[in-house]
């Protein structure tokens, strides 16, 4: 193993690259305490420079909420599903507090039967209406302000017989008015089916324009029709993972039970006859240390393992079952800091004048030839947040907000194979009260 530090940096500053016939780096900086919300990972030095600026935190176990309800669980077996019988209603109208970093996704979807159905959801940030009766489609798309920003807004639905008004903070921002026909003969409806944060199983199908159901987003002081929304209530204050955070920043959250799995060839980006792969992660440490990446072939024996040690106070690399680097991280590691490390394996030149730590292996070409036929082995799955089975080695689960890049692209989880339902796609928990990572129940 070959080490460059602070001395040979300037030498390699000097030489302007190093050529390796095959390496693997490490980039790292040293860490960094940084505002909410964590910096975008970025191709350039700006990153390394915005990391070295930033000097506040907040950090520490995150605070639940007792009265803000997650939506984004995207669980098809625990939905959230009220109903109502028209007889019993003596209001149209329903509203609610809403707040979300996530652009797309279902706020809630409405069914009074025989086909006539209203969704309210997000597209790029903006509200998005659909709805069906015997009369027609209609389609509704980015209307009104940018509401994906984290802030908590008053959403008002009120149905009249031919309109449908939506209004966020008072402000009047989708009027649709829809043309309804006489018809005596009709059966009046019975009951209104409402699902909120998803669809009901089987109804994306019928949507004027798909969109991804699960919204990672969190309502309180809702008042549906008017009545009791007692299964809210009850998911609320019996299930934890139901209860949002009280501050959130973008990102992702994964739980100390949570993972989500993607298939590598989602994430071709690089040409394959000088294949190499690259990742960068941006991570802090919520509750535990634990995995947080493995890639893994039809047979699920590991072919790369990224680690988080938190009682070691290290990061840890393997490529099949060797042990390719430990790097001791920090103290502060695991009271909330973010890290930012940036994993090549690759056959180039490495420019060695960009970051003030590396470090390189020399890696055999047969282990590289190894890891890339398992990377485009379509059976291959890449898990990200810990695996669904024990290792002798690691903790099986990360415990805190990630942001991952994958050969250049920016991993959405919305993407994933497949997801926990705990795991936030796009919010990121804050706390005040630090945890330390080997802490353990009394």
């Amino acid at each position: 193993m070959h080490s460059i530090c602070s001395k040979a940096s300037l030498i390699m500053t000097a030489l302007g690259w190093l050529a390796l016939p095959l390496a693997l780096s490490l980039l790292s900086w040293p860490a960094s305490v940084l505002t909410s919300p964590p910096p975008a990972l970025s191709h350039d030095s700006a990153l390394q420079q915005q990391l070295a600026q930033e000097v506040t935190c907040s950090s520490g176990k995150p605070t639940r909420s007792s009265d803000s309800l997650f939506l984004g669980s995207g669980d098809e077996q625990h939905l959230l599903h009220m109903e109502f019988q028209f007889s019993e209603l003596t209001s149209n109208q329903s509203s609610f507090d809403f707040r979300t970093y996530d652009p797309d996704g279902i706020i809630f979807y409405g069914d009074v039967g025989k086909g006539n159905w209203f969704v309210l959801g997000l597209r790029e940030g903006k509200l998005e209406v659909q709805m069906n009766n015997a009369n027609g489609q209609m389609l509704l798309s980015k209307w009104g302000p940018h509401i994906s920003d984290g802030t908590w807004r008053k959403v008002t639905v009120d149905s009249g017989t031919n309109t449908i008004e939506v209004r966020v903070d008072g402000e009047l921002v989708v009027k649709l008015i829809h043309h309804v026909s006489p018809q005596p003969s009709a059966q009046v409806p019975s009951q209104l089916s409402i699902v909120v944060g998803n669809l009901p199983a089987g109804s994306d199908n019928q949507l004027i324009k798909p969109i991804q159901p699960a919204l990672d987003g969190c309502m309180r002081n809702w008042a549906w029709v008017k009545k009791d929304a007692r299964v809210l209530e009850e998911a609320l204050n019996t299930d934890e993972n139901r209860r949002c955070f009280e501050q959130e920043s973008p990102g992702s959250f994964f739980p100390s039970n949570g993972y989500v799995v993607f298939k590598p060839e989602m994430l071709h980006t690089i040409d394959i006859e000088t294949w190499g792969l690259s990742v960068k992660l941006l991570f802090r440490v919520v509750e535990n240390g634990g995995i947080l990446l493995v890639l893994r072939d039809g047979s699920k024996v590991s072919a790369l393992t990224v680690a988080l040690d938190c009682q070691k106070k290290a990061l840890t690399m393997a490529l099949g079952g060797n042990l390719m680097h430990s790097e001791s991280l920090p103290e502060h590691v695991c009271a909330g800091h973010w890290e930012f490390r940036e994993l090549h394996i690759k056959t180039s030149e490495i420019n060695g004048n960009q970051t003030k730590y590396t470090v390189l292996w020399d890696v055999k070409p047969a282990d590289l030839k190894a890891l890339k036929d398992v990377w485009l082995d379509p059976a291959a799955q890449l898990f990200v947040g810990g695996i669904p089975d024990n290792s002798p080695d690691y903790e099986p689960y990360f415990s805190g907000c990630l942001k991952l890049t994958v050969q250049g692209r920016a991993v959405s989880l919305d993407l994933a194979q497949y997801k926990h339902p705990h795991v936030r796609t796009h919010s990121c928990p804050q706390g005040t009260e630090i945890k330390p990572c080997s802490w353990v129940e009394p």
